[in-house]
């Protein structure tokens, strides 16, 4: 023989008939001893995987012994009998140490149920006479797939309103004002996608009358003309008792459209130049109203964009103006332009509102706007790099209203994922100056309560507490810690939990102790109800195919 078998390495005690039998079998009537090559610790093949979810750290660690240093440990999976193999690979990662870090992804799409079976760990031997006969060791598994449906337990309404658009409310604070024990959080259900289709987005939850809604979006090239695409959106209601769909309306535009608003039983969405209002509890559409605008599109490409809703009235941040509707008539109220020129427009952005006073900004200028009639009250410069390139009028951010004479200013954000340079402003609208200024290069949208601020920062890929009076650092915590490289959502603070989205899993921090309280093994956009359900909505990697989940975690 001229080629290599692999010997398969079993940590279980062996007849030695049995032994003998194996090695002359093996190795070609050779007869050679039995050896071992390597040991085994820090064995954990279990793990319970809820929907959507990747089971992570499914590990073992393989010393192998010096005879056999030079190798790499190699690995079989056999499952138990009538079952079916689980792991797609297994990733060697080498330790300072010398040994190896056995590292098992498992495979996507499992149907639930528990799966058991054993790995063989080996190296390759020589099947030539006088070569060791060495033996596998093995170590169990069990990876269990849970269904759709969590616990449904009761819901009760807590302190704080509905989750209703960008960071939760119109003055895009981001805070829900209730106190939680992590203990108590526990998966309640999960609604997963239609399976491979592609071009499928999700946009941002929002959450009312008992219901979280969506809009989905899904472009498929058209057959007849080339390079254009046909969008349909599917605007769905899902009770929050169970996940089950309440109404689902279909939309189909030769355009985007963006994300969805809501307050009360009045729910809005703009496209490329209309407003559409809808019956949030039957789905039922209103009204679709073309807005005027000055720059010939209300808003850009983003399915990520949420309406701001107010007193009975929506708000919108169009390519150059602030544009106010009635939420059940789409009839346009004012549109107030931004006297942007025209190659400096911007999109994907939505505008902070109050009692008295409706808050933009774009490009370097805080503008206040009359809520009434949309006259201009105020402009204030504010400081701040605008991105180059085909990412200068993405803005992806929404003022934030830290309280009557306050507004906290994120000038730009990059797409998710990506990093730039940015910068976060403080104005005292009372004396209508900049209060301070600091760079970074903010990555989440900030959120704010009780005179702290709490943002992303990819310099130093660290969450960062501020204080509301001088911008200045409190405290600070690393994604490294937890093994994240980037932030895959925003922020959501409450009196005593700040959670943060990551890109593999959503954490939860004590505020108090600055320490992590909780981990969900799913990252994604946040958002959480008046009855107390924090939602994540997620599009799991490349491994998992391109289907989206919404998921419900229990607070209470």
């Amino acid at each position: 023989m001229n080629h290599f078998f692999i010997a398969r390495l079993r940590a279980v005690a062996w007849p030695l008939a049995a032994l003998g039998v194996l090695s002359v079998s093996a190795c070609g009537g050779t007869g050679e001893k039995p050896e071992q090559a390597m040991t085994l610790s820090q064995v954990n093949l279990n793990c319970t995987q809820q929907p959507g979810e990747t089971c992570d750290k499914v590990q073992a660690t393989v010393m192998l012994y010096s005879n056999v240093v030079d190798q790499r440990p190699l690995w079989e999976e056999t499952p138990a009998a009538g079952g079916r193999k689980v792991f797609q690979r297994a990733k060697p990662i080498k330790q300072a140490d010398g040994s190896w870090l056995m590292d098992f992804a498992v495979m996507p799409g499992l149907a639930e149920g528990t799966y058991t079976g054993s790995v063989d760990f080996s190296v390759s031997v020589s099947p030539f006479p006088g070569t060791p006969n060495y033996q596998p060791r093995t170590a169990s598994y069990s990876i269990t797939v849970v269904g759709l449906k969590g616990t449904l337990s009761p819901l009760r309404e807590l302190s704080g309103g509905d989750w209703e658009g960008s960071n939760g409310n119109a003055a895009h604070t981001g805070f829900v004002p209730v106190t939680l024990d992590t203990a108590k959080f526990t998966r309640r259900w999960s609604w997963k996608g239609a399976d491979g289709i592609s071009g499928s987005r999700l946009s941002p939850l929002v959450t009312a009358n008992g219901l979280v809604y969506f809009n989905e979006e899904v472009s498929v090239a058209d057959a007849g003309e080339k390079f254009k695409y046909i969008y349909t959106y599917k605007l769905s209601a899902l009770s929050e008792t169970d996940g089950a769909a309440a109404w689902q309306t279909e939309l189909k535009l030769p355009g985007t459209l963006g994300a969805p608003g809501v307050s009360g039983n009045r729910l809005v969405m703009a496209g490329i130049s209309d407003a559409h209002t809808f019956d949030a509890l039957t789905g039922a559409r209103l009204a679709t109203v073309n807005q005027p605008n000055t720059m010939g599109q209300l808003i850009a490409t983003s399915p990520l964009t949420a309406p701001t809703l107010f007193a009975g009235n929506a708000y919108l941040g169009g390519n150059n103006d602030v544009i106010s509707l009635d939420a059940t008539t789409g009839q346009n109220r004012w549109s107030s332009s931004l006297d942007l020129p025209k190659l400096g427009n911007v999109d994907e952005w939505t505008p902070a509102v109050s009692a008295g006073t409706v808050y933009s900004h774009a490009a370097g200028t805080l503008t206040a706007f009359n809520i009434g009639d949309g006259t201009r009250r105020f402009s204030v410069a504010v400081p701040g790099q605008v991105l180059g390139g085909l990412n200068k009028s993405a803005l992806r951010q929404a003022p934030v209203l830290v309280d009557e004479n306050t507004v906290l200013l994120l000038n730009q954000r990059p797409y998710p994922g990506k990093s730039a340079d940015n910068s976060l402003t403080l104005v005292d609208t009372a004396s209508r100056a900049v209060r301070w200024t600091v760079n970074g290069r903010f990555t989440t949208q900030p959120v704010v309560a009780r005179g702290v601020i709490y943002v992303g920062n990819d310099s130093g890929r660290v969450l960062e507490a501020r204080n509301v009076s001088d911008g200045a650092v409190l405290w600070t915590w690393p994604l490294s810690g937890v093994g994240e490289e980037a932030f895959g959502g925003d922020l959501i603070v409450t009196n005593n939990l700040l959670f943060v989205a990551g890109e593999k899993h959503t954490y939860a921090l004590n505020l108090a102790s600055h320490q992590l309280a909780w981990t969900y093994r799913l990252g994604g956009t946040l958002a959480l109800s008046r009855n107390g359900v924090l939602y994540i909505r997620s599009t799991p990697g490349a491994d998992a195919g391109i289907v989206n989940y919404v998921t419900a975690i229990n607070l209470q």
